[in-house]
């Protein structure tokens, strides 16, 4: 940090902080811009690559620097924060009042302004709920964004403007980076959870799993085993889903116990296709006898489990992830924080948690970063890694396209090595596609090239498919991930195991 009269060093994560009487005034040079802001205020740089944090009991504020994937960035800015905050029907099931939705000029700059405020739940810990939402465009396809989430809208509303007017942009200089130390703090397990937990961060050769809808029926085991039989191998690890309101499935995690396998079981707090976010309702502490009677039953099984909450939250495809809650990272960390704590206060001692990302975030904007939900140090356990090879059904759709083990797993490496190095990794689930490529050449390639990435001690291949959601052909295997769906595959895959092994 450079305070007024020091000379800056562009070549490293240059912040200066002018001081004022009543206010200060910040440069954020890696960023380009500058803006002041009440000088009883705090400043976090810790996650300067995504954001700068400004915050007092009563306020918190971000700011962000993104560029627009649309050429016309104001039709873009039009469009935000997101479409479900503009919708009637989420604003009233959810409890949104909204209180503007205008643009105003700023330094001869357009301006677009968007606040609403929730109304909690009775009894709520929550008390900033207020939320303001201002996008600077710049003259190239660059724009700012400015979060601010307050006790009260019409309170702070004067700080607001002032901080939103005193914005300006500089010659953006240097190069921003993380100040972060992220590592598990580990819980007072059970002797056999610690035991498990040091076998995984000690495996030199990684452990497999597999997924496959409902595991544990009938025909879900006859699926596994039938697999298994394919390729002479047993999957040490199983994944499974239950989602909020459901019972911790005891008997199921008993029968793969008592099978030597570990279950990768997977909790989301969701309620389709209700427009109310059940994630608001657990933030509020509505749904806390729920999860406890879940944290009492993961307690009664009593052996290890891996436990993966809300996977995925970087994305628009669940309701626990910032598209759906405001775009506020911080509702996901309380979320996770609550459950947490129900589980220890139950006095669960037999979970393993793992935060999982997506490999991308979508939309690709600063606010959804993957690091911007690390619920923090005494939450987490494992890193979980999702990346999948999608295939090029939807080219035409979405522009997805094929993309190589390597191509998808390098970046993540790159992401993750220095943030994440302390953890063990976990590829929580992942496939390929059998459309727009050779699926066989796929796995040859991940089997050559997983043992690269050493922080990854299990990954789960998800077999089973994504269906085309449009109505002409809805239902049709779109991404066909199946495992087996061809012998080659199959083939492909033991081969990999035994070379894997032979290592």
């Amino acid at each position: 940090m450079l305070t007024e009269g020091q000379s800056p060093n562009f070549e490293k994560d240059v912040k200066q902080i002018v001081l004022g009487s009543t206010e200060n005034r910040l440069v954020d040079y890696p960023k380009g811009y500058e803006l002041t802001y009440p000088g009883s205020m705090n400043l976090d740089f810790r996650y300067s690559p995504d954001f700068v944090r400004i915050y007092d009991e009563e306020m918190d504020v971000k700011v962000y620097r993104d560029t627009s994937w649309q050429s016309d960035v104001k039709e873009l800015l039009s469009g935000l924060p997101s479409p479900h905050f503009m919708d009637p029907t989420y604003i009233e099931a959810n409890r949104l009042t909204i209180h503007e939705d205008k643009w105003i000029q700023v330094n001869g700059k357009d301006v677009r302004v968007y606040s609403l405020t929730r109304t909690p739940a009775p009894g709520s810990p929550e008390v900033q709920n207020s939320y303001t939402y201002a996008y600077i465009p710049t003259e190239d396809r660059t724009y700012y964004s400015i979060y601010f989430r307050s006790t009260s809208f019409e309170t702070h509303k004067d700080t607001i403007y002032q901080i939103i007017e005193s914005f300006k942009t500089v010659e953006a200089r240097g190069q921003a980076v993380y100040s972060l130390n992220l590592e598990p703090v580990i819980p007072k397990w059970n002797e056999e959870t610690a035991a498990l937990y040091q076998k995984i961060c000690n495996s030199e050769e990684v452990i497999w799993g597999f997924f496959t809808p409902e595991p544990f029926s009938p025909k879900g085991k006859a699926k596994i085993q039938e697999v298994e039989a394919k390729l002479e191998f047993k999957f040490p690890v199983i994944m499974w889903y239950r989602y909020l309101g459901h019972e911790f499935p005891v008997q199921g995690m008993q029968e793969a116990y008592d099978e030597g396998r570990i279950v990768e079981l997977t909790y989301q707090i969701v309620a389709y296709p209700s427009p109310k976010n059940p994630n608001f309702e657990v933030l509020d502490g509505v749904r806390d006898d729920e999860i406890r009677a879940f944290a009492r039953q993961a307690k009664e099984f009593g052996h290890p489990f891996l436990f993966r909450l809300n996977n995925e939250m970087n994305s628009t495809w669940v309701p626990y992830a910032g598209h759906y809650c405001l775009c506020d990272p911080d509702i996901f960390i309380k979320v996770w924080q609550r459950i947490y704590r129900i589980f220890e206060e139950e006095g669960v001692n037999n979970a393993i948690w793992i935060f999982n990302p997506n490999d991308v975030s979508y939309p690709p904007r600063k606010y959804n970063s993957h690091v911007a939900y690390y619920p923090g140090n005494e939450y987490v356990q494992m890193i979980g890694l999702t990346g999948y090879n999608t295939g090029d059904y939807f080219q035409d759709y979405t522009g997805e396209k094929w993309r190589s083990f390597t191509e998808i797993y390098d970046r993540l490496w790159h992401l993750y090595k220095d943030l994440y190095a302390k953890f063990p990794w976990i590829i929580t689930e992942f496939a390929c596609s059998s459309v727009g490529g050779d699926k066989e050449a796929w796995i040859d390639e991940m089997f050559e090239n997983l043992p690269r990435y050493k922080n990854i001690k299990i990954a789960v291949w998800w077999s089973y498919y994504d269906p085309d959601p449009r109505p002409e052909s809805k239902g049709v295997p779109a991404r066909r991930y199946w495992l087996d769906e061809k012998p080659e595959y199959i083939e492909a895959f033991k081969r990999g195991l035994k070379k894997s092994q032979s290592r």
